[in-house]
């Protein structure tokens, strides 16, 4: 009798360890990102209290991802679904609204000064303003929402200030060791758009009144690659921060020490890595032709100026005609450009003829993915160093060590 009392006990005492285990993991929170970049910034602001999923796997399009039964589940089930927003996830998100339902989706973009689609100069216009000056010409033709949450724009408002104050001491010490400064990085302090301003993003004119539709990315004419630029990165982490805090509170220390430490991780990277390679490029180089818009944040921020895209309309899906790419090989040689960029997520044929046409060399980029462990892209902070790299000697500049 006694040893049935006692293997009973012991059966007892198992399952309610099994039981308090199984407990213990349900608690941890289940988060989904829509592709590997965010993911990876997700996890390094969670660490290891919560379970981190990309919705989208390493080296796809994400633009033209379609979701299978299996992610539609994952998002129904996760505590909170991150995306980055401006029409970047349109196929996700049309499955998301078919199924139904109401998953916790968080745009983490939303306090990020939204930049319109630039495609470089318009080849009948050669007055055709920068990728900097399309920013400014955007931030004075916007409204602020009448319908926005008092409480967003607190948020935009305090992560916006966070940043510039990691700024200050930098840029002024930055300014009095290197005149050169101003022709470098142009960071942009004002108010952020994102959630607080109305910027329309929409279809290119030029394609709805000519009824095309084209597979791919199709995002409109508001550029979604904000995290080209580090600083950009910066809000998402904040924006993650907050949204782990509201969920978590037992574990709001480890969020706001994760966040506080990879935002500074990040400052250093755009401005003691990328900044400092992308300025060693002498300024008549610092040009850029891409395959399709995706460097415009990069270019606003360190004084570049995209000059020439590959695909016409911002869709990774269209295809120029014989026409746009003798014009645009035209456009390199006239501007001397020295590099054609293309993504490792979208097809560069076109782009390889055309820097074999014009002279220029052709190089590609990580755009809208990580790589896997073994290649040079492997969390965010690789990629932008990869990147800023590849850039800098491709026009004549020089990596550090």
């Amino acid at each position: 009798m006694l040893k049935r009392l006692t293997l009973a006990a012991i059966l007892m005492i198992i399952g309610l360890m099994l039981s308090g285990i199984a407990g213990a993991q349900s608690e941890r929170l289940q988060i989904v990102a829509s592709f590997s970049i965010l993911a990876d910034v997700v996890r390094n602001v969670a660490g290891d209290a919560a379970d981190v999923t990309s919705l989208m796997p390493i080296g796809v399009d994400p633009h033209s991802f379609s979701p299978s039964p299996q992610d539609i589940v994952a998002v129904a089930e996760a505590d909170v679904v991150f995306m980055n927003g401006i029409n970047f996830e349109e196929l996700l998100m049309e499955a998301i609204e078919n199924a139904g339902g109401e998953p916790n989706l968080v745009v983490v973009s939303e306090c990020i000064n939204i930049l319109p689609i630039s495609e470089g100069h318009d080849h009948e216009d050669e007055a055709a303003p920068a990728a900097t000056e399309d920013a400014e010409a955007a931030e004075t033709t916007v409204e602020l929402r009448a319908d926005i949450d008092p409480a967003v724009a607190a948020q935009c408002e305090a992560h916006t200030a966070a940043l510039v104050a990691m700024h200050e001491g930098r840029e002024s010490a930055e300014h009095q060791e290197d005149d050169d400064h101003a022709e470098g990085e142009k960071h942009a302090h004002g108010e952020p758009l994102g959630a607080l301003y109305t910027l329309e993003c929409g279809h290119h004119e030029e394609e709805e009144a000519a009824g095309e539709e084209t597979e791919g990315e199709e995002h409109g004419a508001c550029d979604p690659h904000v995290w080209t630029d580090p600083h950009n990165v910066i809000f998402w982490t904040y924006a993650i921060r907050d949204t782990l805090v509201a969920l978590d509170p037992a574990n709001a220390q480890n969020y706001t020490a994760n966040a506080a430490a990879y935002a500074a991780d990040l400052d250093t990277y755009a401005h003691e890595i990328v900044g400092v390679m992308l300025r060693t490029v002498p300024e008549a180089n610092r040009i850029l032709v891409t395959n399709h818009e995706t460097l415009g944040y990069l270019a606003a921020n360190y004084g570049y100026e995209v000059v020439g895209v590959v695909l016409p309309g911002g869709s990774t899906g269209a295809e120029p005609s014989a026409a746009d790419v003798a014009t645009l090989i035209d456009l390199i040689k006239a501007e001397g450009a020295l590099a054609v960029f293309a993504e490792n997520t979208v097809s560069a044929n076109i782009a390889t003829q055309v820097a074999a046409e014009s002279g220029a060399k052709f190089y590609t980029l990580l755009s809208d993915s990580l790589t896997d462990a073994t290649g040079p892209g492997a969390t965010y902070l690789d990629y932008i160093r990869h990147n800023a790299e590849v850039i800098a000697v491709a026009l004549g500049g020089n990596r550090i060590q």
